[in-house]
């Protein structure tokens, strides 16, 4: 009987094990009020322009934000206003290089400190529904300059918006799969494109005693409904594809990392003149990791720092007069305790 109910008991334990292993785990975003999320982007893009008679002509440019995320209440669900602690980028084209650091005195001027300079003043906001799903955002409206380099009104809603666009909101079950649609921007190329994405629950990790959930993503060209008959150029996409780790516990991304290869050039039938640039390839490999969540420290109000403001300026230094007076009322208040004492 020792060899059956041996058998029997890993049996269950496989049971057991494939039970456990099939449970489904909520991929919803959460934001805790109270605390700040630190994040850093970074985008390595290379472009090809093929030029007549000049061939080839590579751009390269490197990108690493650091973003600062504060959680506060909010009537639909939480708001968390987004600031830029740190910008730095460098640009290679044809043989230029240039350089651009928010933290370096030394490197925050020329082409790209005029571009990217607003970005690093610049402060918005983006509101969630309790489901994680954003709802606006705020203070975008008056960005200036940064949107030259494609990081204007559009692509910094885009980046509000795409953790919570990766995610189902809802409980997945390890080789389950969800869709959604990404748009990019296109900055100074105009219009946008679409991607749909197709994500899978690969498996659940233990990280630190954590629960990691490991994505993957794969995405298309989601072709337009109606074609655009005054398209001038048209963006197609030849690759995407990526991997979220997600903290399933904390609701946060550790870290999505992804690739993107578009194609763009003149839409189909459309004749191309001779010695016309050919079509443009663009390519971005893009990470963005937690690296810390923190409590936000509590500065006064407004109201408060400006009352705190006028009772210092309103109080004046005690002159030497009134400093002899208090004086002498404390020495003739004393003898009179003590004469009243002594009788």
């Amino acid at each position: 009987m020792t060899p059956n109910f041996s058998t029997g008991i890993a049996v269950l334990a496989a049971l057991i094990l494939a039970t456990s292993s099939s449970k489904a785990v909520e991929l919803r975003l959460r934001w805790e009020p109270g605390k700040r999320y630190i994040f850093d982007n970074t985008a390595d893009t290379s472009m090809k322009m093929p030029l007549p008679g000049q061939g080839l002509i590579e751009t390269t440019a490197n990108m690493t934000i650091r973003v600062h995320n504060d959680v506060s209440p909010h009537k639909e669900g939480v708001k968390v206003g987004h600031a830029f602690a740190s910008v730095r980028m460098k640009q290679q084209m044809q043989g230029l290089e240039m350089e651009y650091d928010s933290s370096d005195p030394a490197k925050r001027g020329g082409m790209l400190g005029t571009v990217l300079k607003p970005l690093t003043e610049t402060k918005f906001a983006a509101v969630y529904r309790k489901d994680g799903s954003l709802v606006a955002t705020e203070g975008l409206d008056d960005l200036k300059g940064a949107g030259q380099m494609g990081m204007g009104k559009e692509e910094l809603e885009a980046m509000a918006r795409q953790s919570a666009d990766y995610l189902p909101g809802k409980n997945v079950e390890v080789g389950e799969t969800w869709k959604t649609d990404v748009d990019l921007p296109m900055g100074e190329l105009g219009g946008k494109v679409t991607i749909r994405y197709v994500l899978k629950l690969e498996e659940i990790l233990e990280d630190k005693g954590r629960k990691v959930a490991r994505v993957s993503m794969s995405g298309a060209t989601k072709e337009a409904k109606d074609e655009k008959k005054d398209e001038i150029l048209r963006t197609e996409v030849k690759e995407a594809t990526g991997t979220m780790l997600f903290d399933i516990e904390l609701g946060q991304p550790l870290e999505v990392a992804s690739t993107v290869v578009l194609e763009t050039g003149l839409p189909a039938g459309i004749p191309q003149a001779p010695g016309a640039p050919g079509k443009m390839p663009l390519k971005t490999v893009s990470i963005q990791k937690l690296v810390g969540v923190e409590d936000v420290k509590e500065a006064p109000s407004p109201r408060e720092a400006d009352l705190k403001g006028k009772s210092d300026e309103t109080a004046s230094p005690e002159s030497k007069a009134e400093k002899r007076a208090r004086r002498k009322a404390r020495k003739e208040k004393r003898l009179r305790e003590e004469k009243g004492k002594a009788e």
